[in-house]
């Protein structure tokens, strides 16, 4: 199965920008695309913390196809990338890298690899010397609907109006749709529609015979009753 993983946490690039580079590259690779996912985590939290991405991970089945905009879908960390491409690569899931045009497979040279994640260890300190005013370039401020942030896009997914939603959150109707605005959720949604339109639907279900397995995505005794994604 080819999968799309999108990163929302962010505003640069923004869900349209990601969407059509990974559109852009999986038509110049003639790649179909079978379902899109919505990655809400933190990437600067530690993997065992993002219980959600951890779901993801679990539910990819060996030689499953994942498409990214870029390598900070997965994290912001290079040692937890690391992670995250020892679990992928020993069940054979290729990761394809649109914005680098690049792929990295089991069968990769380790120099491949390397050379992607040294890029990625200076822009991330490049990112950390555009700090010094304010948040972050492309990194959110928190807000009090981020705890909503689930259900709202639950409730645009079925059609429901703002109006309509402030009043079932209880919230100001104003403050919601400038919410709504500033994180993009409606054209989120409108991405995850756009990727599953000419494609059939499928869930994406959790192996019980997966022939390896890394500790990334085992069950731990509080993850064993399952886990929910978001979108």
């Amino acid at each position: 199965m080819n999968i799309v993983l999108l990163k929302n946490k962010t505003d640069d690039p923004t869900i349209t920008v990601q969407q059509k580079q990974i559109l852009k590259y999986a038509h110049h690779h003639s790649l179909h695309i079978d379902t899109t996912e919505i990655e809400n985590s933190n990437p600067l939290l530690e993997l065992d913390e993002r219980k959600e991405f951890k779901g993801f991970l679990r539910s990819l089945e060996k030689n499953d196809h994942l498409i990214i905009f870029d390598l900070f879908t997965f994290s912001e960390k290079v040692e937890e990338l690391v992670k995250v491409f020892e679990c992928l690569l020993t069940r054979s899931i290729t990761v394809h890298i649109a914005n680098a045009n690049t792929l990295i497979a089991d069968t990769s040279k380790p120099l491949h690899l390397l050379e992607l994640l040294s890029k990625q260890t200076e822009l991330g300190k490049k990112m950390e010397k555009e700090k010094i005013q304010g948040r972050p370039k492309g990194r959110m401020s928190k807000s009090k609907f981020d705890i909503y942030r689930p259900r709202i896009i639950e409730c645009i997914e079925n059609n429901t109006s703002i109006s309509e939603i402030s009043k079932i959150l209880g919230v100001s109707r104003t403050s919601l749709k400038d919410y709504v605005n500033s994180r993009g959720l409606k054209d989120l949604v409108k991405a995850k529609i756009s990727f599953l339109k000419s494609s059939k639907k499928q869930a994406l279900v959790v192996s019980a015979n997966k022939d390896k397995e890394c500790s990334l995505i085992k069950n731990t005794p509080l993850e064993k009753e399952g886990i929910n994604n978001e979108l």
